[in-house]
This record gives C-alpha cells, structure tokens and sequence, in this order.
C-alpha cells in the first residue's frame, strides 16, 4: 500500500456525495443526498445526472446484470435503477411497516441484499437495524438495538458481515448462517475520534478501508482490527469509498467532492463486479 499517496480530485460540486459504485466500463455513480439524484461520472471527470430519485439516495451496489441497487434513505425504499435510469422498487416495507430510512447496502453472489437501516437512531435511542432481502424476495430482520448502523460489507468468504456502528465507532463482525442469518456478532474494531465510522470496503490485501466521517481520513483496518493507517483527505467528512484498479475513491462532503488515492492496492472482488 502506497501510503503517501496525495488526494486527486475527480470532480466536484455535489450536494452531499455519498454511497459511489463503479460499473464494468469504470463509470462512476455517486449519491447526492441534498440533490435527491444520482450522478455518473466518467474516468476523465464527465459528470452527467444519471436519475432523479426526488429522495435522499444513500447508498449503492452494482448488480452483477448491469443494474444499479439503492438504499433511498429519504423515501425509505431499496430501489434497482436500470442502465437507462428507470428503477423498479426492491423493497420499502417489514412486516406491513415502512422501513426508517436505509443508508448502505451490500451483495453476496447469491443475489441476497443486506442493507442498514439507522434513520432516527442514535446512542440514546438505538433502535437502528440491519434487513435482509433474500434473492427470492424475503425480507427479514437480520439485527436490531444498533445506534446508527452505517455501512456494511462482507469478507471474501461471504462468511462474515461486517457492520459500521457510527455513534458508538464501532465496526461489528457478524458470523453468517447458511441461511443468510447471523449466527454471532462480535466487536471487530473499536476507532477513536471524529463522529465515527461510515462507507467501507475490504481491498484485495485483506485490510478494510473505512471512511472516518468528522476526521478527514480513510482509516485503514487490519484483519486483526487494529488501525494501521489513516489516510488524509481534503476536508472533515468522507462518506464512502469504492476502488477501481488499484486506486480507492473517495466521496467527500465537506467540499462536495469526489477524490482518487492511488493506493496501489486493488479491491475485493465484489458480487456485482464478478
């Protein structure tokens, strides 16, 4: 990992960037959440509006068929955009009660969907939860008691959930059942500083990489969940990452911007990528 690597802007002026997911031809996607759109932005800085989602869209997933899946936190749907900007919608309620507001999401190669849902929790009232939405359309309740669940990804394996808990800064690792389920949640690592831990991906060396919002770094996470780097971008509030080859992106919100580390360092292969 190339940890001097200096912070490139890609391109600015967003309104809140949030949740970016690469396509296969290297189009980027970002989440503006004061805009109520989606943006694509191409390798050479092209920003063009993808969809208008009239919400506060979060975050995002490449689906392995070429479509976009959305946590739409402000209309409180999973929403699955089509290469041509229409979207179809995934999910909105549990058990005949709307969802709070879902904030990120992540694919497992099966099809199945686990997405955070914090709107209206913090660390006095934790009532922030994880859902599943099965591949064949199942919605269930996956973890519950949580303050401000935020992003969630997956190890390798697709054996282990992990789960970015921001009030608390912790990042929890769930042991998944055959069934989608949680078998055990234990702490992964305990981050200092800042508002606490948001987006995160795993890159290809095994570490993850989490977006410390309110301390203007990219914290590096080690399989044995020690920080072993923090790396610095403009302003105080990153959001999420995402790689492509072997750089890390970076939405950012206070400077409304989106930003390449050229890390040296390649990302997990993803569900929707594969």
């Amino acid at each position: 990992m190339n940890t001097d690597a200096r912070p490139v802007l890609v391109a600015d002026g967003f309104g809140f960037p949030e949740g970016p997911s690469f396509d296969r031809a290297g189009n980027f996607y970002v989440m503006e959440c004061d805009a109520g759109r989606i943006s694509k932005v191409t390798l050479d800085g092209h920003v063009e509006i993808f969809a208008e989602t009239g919400g506060v869209p979060c975050g995002s997933r490449m689906h392995r068929n070429g479509n976009l899946i959305v946590a739409e936190n402000g209309l409180a749907q999973i929403l699955d955009f089509a290469p041509d900007g229409t979207h179809t919608v995934v999910a909105e309620s549990f058990n005949n009660k709307r969802f709070r507001g879902p904030n990120d999401l992540i694919l497992d190669r099966h099809g199945n969907c686990y997405f955070t849902d914090p709107k209206g929790s913090n660390l006095e009232k934790p009532v922030g939860r994880v859902f599943r939405v099965g591949a064949d359309g199942a919605i269930s309740v996956f973890a519950v008691g949580l303050a401000f669940p935020n992003g969630v990804c997956l190890s390798a394996d697709e054996e282990t959930l992990y789960v970015a808990e921001t009030y608390t800064r912790r990042i929890h690792a769930f042991t998944l059942n055959p069934d989608g389920s949680a078998d055990k949640r234990s702490l992964y690592a305990q981050m200092e500083g800042g508002v606490g831990p948001d987006g995160m991906d795993f890159g290809a060396d095994g570490n993850l990489y989490v977006a410390h919002y309110g301390k203007g770094v990219v914290a590096v996470i080690d399989p044995s969940g020690q920080v072993i780097e923090e790396l610095a971008v403009p302003g105080k509030n990153p959001t999420n990452v995402d790689f492509w080859e072997d750089s890390l992106y970076v939405t950012e919100t206070q400077t409304g911007a989106v930003y390449r580390l050229d890390i040296g360092v390649a990302g997990q292969p993803l569900y929707g990528l594969s």
